[in-house]
């Protein structure tokens, strides 16, 4: 009897996070839908489209235009990333293969 319950709870632990496997990958998914064309040619790192998408949707609740809602949420985004010299959004202070020469040779 103790055997059969292990057993349903570990399906039912199995099913809930497979359920919450797919909600996020939905959730991720309808992030990718909200953002405009531009920002999905950028590769954003999936934190940066978090924070443009929702400082979009705040800027545009408060009654600014698309466009001020735009550059409040780009501006959002360059707080906290940068785009380094190979193209890609890095955290600002994430070390990245330029810096560290920098950093080590004393230049460039």
């Amino acid at each position: 009897m103790s055997f059969n319950k292990e057993l349903t709870e570990e399906t039912r632990n199995a099913d809930a996070a497979q359920a919450q496997q797919e909600t996020t990958q939905e959730s991720a998914s309808n992030n990718q839908q909200e953002l405009p064309e531009e920002i999905r040619g950028e590769n954003l790192p999936q934190e940066a489209q978090q924070i443009f998408v929702a400082a979009m949707k705040a800027a545009q609740s408060d009654g600014i235009s698309e466009e001020g809602a735009r550059q409040i949420a780009w501006n959002s985004v360059r707080e906290m990333f940068e785009k380094g010299l190979d193209g890609q959004w890095h955290a600002k202070g994430e070390v990245t293969a330029q810096h560290y020469k920098a950093v080590t040779s004393g230049g460039n």
